[in-house]
């Protein structure tokens, strides 16, 4: 019944725009259950000889080509997984789609590293360059700009991290928005509106399509003696912050909530939290076999989150977990019932 009322409505009216927001709706309803939207994303990494780099990262119909980054020493390291959750995997397509599109974007949710490691995630899948500064109280202007600082009796104005990262083709990272004053943020507005913005020391930034405008008529000397610096067009921020009023902090100002696209990272679903809980369970069972002296390996079917995992780790010496009262004990009872656990489940077979 629900796909004939999909249908209705002449094609190219406005009975098609609303078919197409009740189908979006109904996809969202319907995931997970039996015969709902049960498509699986994966994050694929092609190598082609014909591109500089050589490589494409893919995730679903979504493709990024992949650019050598000058400073390797910045791109984030060890926060990707081999094999991501899929709602890991949907938000990266997201924040691909709007990288893509050349959009700014605001993950929101609620308190805990998820938002963070998604960022860096995305980051580290697509090599990119990254500044990043966790806002406070205490966060000013300078502290986004320019700070002057004195060297050899010489006063310096020195690039912080939003102008390094618009000026080299960065990702700025923001994260706790809702912690900062609210006449600190309003400095970025015309920087993420048009990625234009005055600094102390005289120079102005411009963003690319202008800047390669003004090229046209004019040398780059020219425009370097008037102080013009090019805004790259790879430049990008990921703003990070809790949804206020439900937490304590401020909330944003109407211009600046209006220049990032919103997402929402809530916690994982309950069906990509059992890999984690399975890892972590096979690490309690690496205890020390006193029976035998030696190493053995146990094979024990479980029902976690009623699904069978088979579980085979092999036995580590206890003499780890020497230093902590107790923990010998307890890995012992805990090895004891996880045995049981698997007469038990031998038994009913």
């Amino acid at each position: 019944m629900q796909s004939r009322l999909l249908l209705l409505g002449a094609p190219g009216g406005l009975g098609d725009v609303a078919s197409r927001r009740v189908r979006l709706l109904l996809r969202q309803v319907l995931r997970g259950r039996p015969g709902g939207d049960q498509q699986r994303l994966e994050v694929r990494l092609l190598h082609s000889g014909a591109t500089d780099s050589g490589e494409t990262v893919s995730i679903g119909d979504v493709s990024y080509k992949l650019k050598t980054p000058k400073n390797p020493e910045l791109v984030p390291q060890n926060y990707i997984s081999d094999s991501p959750a899929q709602s890991i995997v949907q938000h990266l397509r997201w924040l691909m789609q709007k990288d893509l599109l050349g959009q700014d974007v605001f993950l929101i949710g609620p308190p805990g590293p998820l938002r963070r490691s998604v960022a860096m995630q995305y980051l580290e899948l697509t090599k990119r360059e990254v500044e990043y500064i966790a806002l406070s109280r205490d966060t000013t202007e300078t502290d986004l700009k320019q700070r002057r600082e004195i060297r050899a009796g010489t006063a310096f104005y020195i690039d912080q991290c939003a102008v390094r990262a618009a000026t080299e083709g960065r990702t700025l990272v923001l994260e706790g928005l809702e912690k900062a004053e609210r006449n600190v943020l309003p400095v970025l507005n015309n920087l993420l509106e048009n990625r234009e913005m005055q600094l102390e020391d005289g120079r102005f930034l411009m963003s690319a399509e202008r800047y390669d405008k003004l090229l046209q008529d004019h040398t780059k000397e020219e425009l370097d003696a008037w102080k013009i610096v090019r805004v790259s067009e790879n430049f990008r921020v990921i703003a990070l912050g809790l949804p206020v009023p439900r937490y304590s902090g401020n909330p944003l100002d109407p211009p600046l909530r209006s220049r990032f696209q919103a997402r929402d990272i809530y916690f994982l679903p309950f069906q990509d939290q059992h890999v984690p809980v399975c890892g972590y369970f096979c690490f309690l069972c690496s205890v020390y076999c006193p029976a035998n002296n030696n190493f053995t390996a146990v094979n024990l079917n479980c029902k976690v989150f009623g699904q069978q995992y088979l579980i085979r780790h092999w036995i580590l010496s206890v003499i780890l977990f020497s230093g902590q009262k107790g923990t010998k004990r307890s890995l012992g009872c805990l090895l004891s019932h996880l045995t049981s656990i698997h007469a038990a489940t031998r038994a009913e077979r």
